[in-house]
């Protein structure tokens, strides 16, 4: 999920707000013997978003589209609700702060500098006419005004409330799912290396033990990806990760996507256990990888836990050697 549909959820969800609110207050003006025209607005703005929320799926008009809306909304909407529902006594200080709010979330870059620009200075004219003149505003009875107040500010309340929330729900989402990228390797779902050189200096300072870091490396993998293309590749180590998975689990020890196509695995106990698993790992794996190119296999190296810069180098060398003796 990234930002535009971020973006766009919160868009359909302002404006199944914006035509609720417009409905509830029509009906509210009506108790509130507010006049018809005080409502042609709230008429207005309910067919326009009911038209950009059937508009807000195209990809190719969706963004002008909004853009709209919210022109409208700051420069027909909020000056024609400011003349003519009483000026500041009435709710137009709390529609400026709702249009902030969703103008804020929903635009980027320029659009949301004109925006917000535009509703600074819309507000500003709408307070000077009403103090310098008067006579523009329409005036209603305390009564209308109450009556107006108690059906709309809850109202805008609700609306501000649940758009803020469902911001904060969609933004909780989205961190969800970057401290799952941040962790995990895509292709294989094992932990990435940035997660497995963390576990190494927590496993390094564990008083548990014994614990054990093993290397593996598949053995002529370029070669089997270059002659069936990268999709096997990428089937090849899914079902290798599937096997480290199935065999080491991921609530006790640790299994990582070292980089391309190699893997690390912590292991919390003897080193002979860990080889014999490794060994179960290699007959297994090279049992399927066998219908594609029999001298692929996997090359592995395990040392025990001690200084952890020295382990890593001891480890590496290990593979390396092992490797060296399958290609003599």
């Amino acid at each position: 999920m990234n930002q535009s549909d971020i973006q766009l959820r919160l868009y359909k969800a302002i404006l199944i707000a914006g035509a609720c609110l417009s409905l509830i207050t029509v009906i509210g003006n009506q108790i509130s013997a507010f006049p018809f025209y005080c409502s042609l607005k709230w008429i207005a703005l309910f067919f326009i978003a009911v038209t950009a929320f059937l508009f807000s799926g195209n990809k190719k008009y969706g963004v002008h589209t909004m853009f709209g809306v919210f022109l409208f909304a700051v420069f027909i909407f909020l000056p024609y609700a400011f003349v003519n529902t009483g000026g500041s006594n009435n709710n137009a200080i709390g529609y400026t702060f709702f249009l902030l709010i969703a103008i804020t979330y929903l635009f980027n870059g320029w659009r949301r500098g004109v925006l917000i620009a535009a509703l600074i200075a819309v507000f500003m004219v709408m307070h000077a006419l009403e103090y310098y003149r008067p006579e523009m505003i329409a005036v209603y009875s305390c009564w209308n005004q109450f009556v107006d107040r108690m059906i709309q500010i809850p109202l805008l309340l609700l609306a501000s409330f649940l758009i803020i929330l469902r911001f904060a729900k969609e933004y909780e989402r989205v961190n969800q799912r970057l401290a799952v990228y941040a962790s995990f390797d895509e292709l294989t779902g094992l932990y990435n290396r940035r997660m497995f050189n963390k576990a190494m200096q927590e496993a390094a300072q564990s008083k548990e033990g014994p614990i054990c870091l093993a290397f593996l490396d598949l053995d002529n993998f370029k070669k089997m990806n270059d002659k069936y293309g990268h999709c096997t590749g990428d089937e090849i180590l899914k079902v290798l990760s599937a096997l480290l998975q199935e065999t080491f689990g991921l609530d006790k020890h640790i299994v990582s996507r070292w980089g391309g196509d190699e893997f690390a695995i912590i292991y919390f106990g003897p080193k002979e256990e860990l080889l014999q698993k490794l060994q179960e790992i290699k007959e297994s794996f090279s049992a399927y990888v066998g219908i594609y190119e029999e001298k692929t296999g996997i090359s592995t190296s395990v040392v025990c836990f001690s200084d952890y810069d020295k382990m890593l180098i001891a480890a590496d060398h290990q593979l390396y050697k092992e490797k060296r003796k399958k290609t003599c």
